[in-house]
């Protein structure tokens, strides 16, 4: 597979269409959900196991449900994702279809009941496609024990970073334009950014996790992985919305999210921490491509506005303590088949009983310092712009270190960097391609106010109506 930059070209292929052109062509009667659905099998096809996405192929009960959306759009009763492919990460509850959590440990469960998200998408009129890959429970390695590694398509040695990796492969590669993602330290956000994609966090609550394997029930998250700002947009006024059975659950918006895509961006004011915290540790390219990614937004006139966040710096060990605890509380019963875990996993699991009772209550009680001080510092704006990524992802090892320009660092401490502060905080966050570095993309992040994607969407869309980031699409993997 070739690491050169790729140009953005226009596909007749629908494996490469996105959502809403889908949605578009269904309704003009030019494609069909049935067409949509071989295309995106055939592209499966051709790219597995090569990239290695893939947990559980679902090819004949996805082209009976796109016959059914076929007849529905002939019907004139088509629902919001009527016939759109789509996969799950496999954390991700669904009726009658094993549910592995990417485990050993896992292996034959199959769940009785879909998770909240999955039983809205098939109720839209999704066509799921496949169960894809993750780092074990969403908090192990690239080097999954069970499954094996999930590689990036635009480079088969570096990582797809994680936990979301076949959701992230999955939709670069052309295997489905929509895969649903989970993030409790980045695990939507990296992968996106690493595989050139849009993928969104949205607002702690703000999508019901019944039904998800948990890791970290305060910082969990899980949200819409696509190649546009828009499809994002489609896909999360899908899932969004209160849930009975998640007391976390948000109330549903009185308008819906695709309605922000067409507003005017200019007098918007966007902070930046610059050279704080967020923007540290980054290689030198990746920095000079954010300047100049910085310069595109600002020419949609965008107001950039310096910020500080001086407590920023503790916020990833804050999390991370955070995390360690609430995923002993939830897998307490993996320490008997810990050496059947991902090294990385069972290490991470390992350390969890080091966390004490009061270094958990004084990190919880450190969490609204966070949220206050980014109120703070976000005050008269509409958004805080980081860097999505500080470094390209790395090569794919059972201990992965990224290169942050002359010095190296582990690749959880790199990537987490711009990512697991606004998972403490529960912000709405925005990963989006800004560029390309030695043929790999580059992505710029926008963090929102509470309850506030509309923004984000309204930002990343106009970013996108003016540039060709997005566009670019990885060359096909070899043969495996």
């Amino acid at each position: 597979m070739s690491v050169t930059e790729s140009a953005p070209t226009q596909s007749t292929d629908l494996a490469d269409a996105t959502a809403a052109e889908l949605l578009d062509r269904f309704a003009a009667g030019t494609a069909t959900p049935t067409q949509a659905t071989r295309a995106c099998l055939a592209r499966i096809e051709a790219t597995e196991p090569a990239v290695n996405a893939i947990i559980t192929p679902l090819a004949e009960r996805a082209l009976a449900q796109a016959a059914e959306s076929d007849a529905r759009w002939s019907a004139g009763t088509a629902r919001p994702l009527e016939g759109v492919p789509y996969g799950l990460k496999d954390i991700v509850a669904t009726e009658g279809i094993g549910t592995t959590g990417g485990s050993a440990l896992y292996a034959g469960h199959v769940p009785t009941t879909d998770a909240v998200l999955a039983a809205r998408l098939a109720e839209a009129g999704g066509v799921l496609l496949a169960k894809l890959a993750t780092f074990e429970f969403a908090c192990g390695g690239a080097v999954n024990k069970t499954f094996g590694p999930t590689r990036n398509p635009w480079d088969p040695r570096r990582t797809t970073g994680g936990s979301s990796s076949g959701s992230g492969a999955a939709v670069a590669v052309g295997q489905v334009p929509l895969a649903i993602g989970t993030d409790t330290g980045g695990s939507i956000r990296i992968p996106a950014a690493f595989c050139g994609l849009t993928g969104i966090k949205p607002t702690y609550g703000r999508v019901p996790r019944h039904g998800v394997m948990g890791l970290s029930w305060t910082m969990d998250h899980a949200g819409p992985m696509a190649r546009s700002v828009a499809d994002c947009a489609l896909m999360l006024d899908v899932i969004a919305g209160p849930d009975p059975l998640d007391p976390t659950a948000l109330p549903a918006e009185a308008t819906p999210f695709v309605a922000a895509l067409d507003r005017d961006v200019a007098g918007m004011r966007v902070a930046r921490a610059r050279g704080g915290y967020l923007e540290s540790n980054m290689h030198p390219e990746v920095g000079a491509a954010y300047e100049t990614a910085l310069v595109e937004l600002a020419d949609l006139g965008v107001e950039i506005v310096d910020v500080e966040l001086p407590s920023f710096e503790m916020a990833p060990l804050t999390g991370w303590t955070i995390i360690y605890a609430e995923m002993l509380s939830l897998h307490s019963e993996h320490f008997d088949g810990i050496e059947d875990r991902d090294e990385m996993g069972a290490s991470l699991l390992g350390a969890a009983p080091f966390v004490s009772a009061s270094d958990y209550l004084r990190a919880l009680r450190l969490r609204p310092l966070f949220q206050r001080e980014l109120e703070a510092a976000m005050r008269g704006c509409d958004a805080l712009v980081t860097p999505g990524m500080t470094a390209l992802p790395p090569v794919i090892a059972p201990s992965m270190i990224s290169d942050v320009g002359g010095r190296h660092l582990p690749w959880l401490t790199a990537t987490c960097q711009t990512n697991a502060p606004f998972n403490l905080t529960g912000s709405p966050a925005l990963v989006l391609p800004s560029g390309m570095f030695e043929g790999m993309p580059l992505s710029l992040q926008l963090v929102g106010h509470p309850r506030d994607e509309a923004t984000l969407f309204t930002l990343g869309s106009a970013y996108q109506k003016a540039t060709e980031h997005h566009l670019r699409r990885p060359p096909m993997p070899a043969a495996a």
